[in-house]
């Protein structure tokens, strides 16, 4: 069964930009290939630094595409350890590449998995710090719905209510199908924190009857949902809960809400006619004596 962090961790490493054999260098926006042997990031002056066998050159942020660089040794190793949930291992290591690699693509990489990482290890102050490492350097259309969803959520867990309902509000109004769906999920956990628990079920109702192409928000939607009806002894409970197990067998929430099902209201039996005393007892029935 897949965590969220098994699966940005499967999605990050099928899609990485650049293979640890690609040679160092730089794109620039005119489409010319500059390469060397190492690339420096120099925030002071917000320029690059590419070092070649026959000089040094400077390169401004505003001239540069893409940047090439080899994949960081321990990067791997990172990652391998985060998935297993060796999170006091991982975290490390994650860090450390988002120093070293500053505005040379394996930070941003690095801090993907290390927000999730966080999260999961209930750290979400920590976790909100990388996922805004990572929109320092990638713009906020580039970073997946999950993702996300990973910083909404790790705002939540952190209290940061007003940062949070700014960045829903402005989804909600503006964004894009799949952000919106994910932004009426974490708005309903908003909402499930604070007591509200109608304005939560109207919110988890939405995803599910507007928003029902949005596959990877659906779970948590059916499970938040079913809960909330289930409290209020209302029948659609048990229909969302059998939705959710049909179609996402294999979710985690799926058999969350498969251990959390109310039991079978069981039948009452079949009321029994007691028989006449004399039928039970065998003994004939005695006339009442006269007086």
């Amino acid at each position: 069964m897949k965590t969220m962090l098994q699966a940005i961790i499967v999605a990050l490493v099928s899609a990485l930009a650049f293979s640890a054999q690609a040679e160092t260098g730089i794109l620039l926006k005119n489409g010319r290939r500059l390469t060397g042997k190492l690339l420096e990031w120099r925030e002071s002056t917000q320029e690059y630094v590419l070092t070649t066998d026959e000089t040094t050159l400077p390169i401004p942020l505003a001239q540069v595409a893409r940047v090439v660089v080899d994949k960081p040794s321990e990067f791997d190793q990172a990652v391998a350890q985060a998935k297993a949930r060796q999170f006091e291992q991982a975290i490390p290591k994650l860090e450390n590449i988002i120093r070293r690699y500053k505005r040379m693509n394996w930070d941003a990489e690095a801090a993907r998995v290390l927000a999730e990482a966080c999260l999961e290890a209930n750290n979400p102050r920590k976790a909100v710090s990388a996922m805004e490492s990572l929109f320092a350097v990638v713009s906020r259309e580039q970073v997946p719905a999950t993702l996300q969803m990973t910083y909404w959520k790790a705002l939540l867990a952190s209290g940061a209510t007003d940062q949070l309902q700014k960045e829903l509000d402005k989804v909600i109004g503006t964004g894009a199908p799949e952000m919106v769906a994910v932004a009426y999920v974490i708005r309903g956990n908003a909402f499930l924190k604070t007591g509200q628990e109608d304005e939560a079920l109207s919110d988890f109702l939405k995803v599910i009857t507007l928003f029902q192409n949005q596959k990877e928000v659906q779970p948590e939607a059916l499970f938040r949902a079913a809960d909330l009806l289930d409290k209020a002894r209302d029948p659609r409970g048990a229909d969302l809960r059998q939705k959710l197990g049909k179609e996402y067998p294999g979710n985690l929430f799926a058999a969350k809400a498969a251990a959390l099902a109310p039991p079978p209201v069981a039948t009452p039996a079949t009321a029994v006619t007691p028989a006449p005393v004399a039928a039970q007892t065998n003994v004939p029935a005695v006339a009442p004596k006269k007086p």
